[in-house]
């Protein structure tokens, strides 16, 4: 079983890595400024999931409770799909804008944004694990919004609204006590 320490090391190994190809989308969409504006929000908000986990690992190391195993743990295949997904997306120097979303909600759809909640929710104040839901609701409902304007894929958007609602049941869940 994995510790604390090695479930969130992964973890941020992997925010960052979608913070960056994000990154990466605001530079290839730069002269496009809603496009440019959304992704660059988009890998803030992997960044305030690093720091959130940065914070959880401090408060679990002056616990004494960083190196005891982890109370989610980590699929080796997950971390695999996410690592080839994102090495794949990030060979292109140029991306079709329906390219990039659908690799946005593939990274989306792996269960690192569940493992962050499952963390956040185990071993944090049920404070943070509500502030993270809803920011991810929020992001995955601007993500559904530009599949809607930019791809007219109704099967990606279909996905897409999907996984908003199955996190937005999850946070009402959380907020009504079920």
């Amino acid at each position: 079983m994995a510790t604390n320490r090695q479930v969130i090391d992964t973890t941020i190994a992997l925010e960052r890595e979608s913070m960056a190809i994000y990154t990466r989308f605001a530079k290839v969409f730069d002269p496009q400024p809603s496009l440019r504006d959304f992704w660059f929000r988009m890998a803030r908000d992997e960044a305030r999931h690093v720091g959130a986990l940065n914070l959880v690992a401090t408060v679990l190391d002056l616990e004494g409770k960083l190196d005891l195993p982890a109370p989610v743990e980590i699929s080796e295949t997950t971390v695999a799909r996410v690592r080839a997904l994102l090495a794949e997306s990030g060979r292109d120097s140029l991306v079709a804008i329906d390219r990039a979303l659908g690799i946005a909600l593939e990274v989306e759809e792996t269960e690192v944004e569940d493992m962050v909640a499952d963390l956040l929710k185990a071993i944090a104040e049920r404070g943070e694990y509500e502030r993270y839901m809803r920011l991810l609701v929020h992001d995955l409902g601007e993500l559904s919004y530009m599949i809607e304007q930019h791809c007219h894929d109704p099967k990606l958007l279909a996905r897409c609204d999907t996984l908003v609602n199955r996190h937005a049941d999850n946070l009402c869940k959380t907020a009504t006590g079920h």
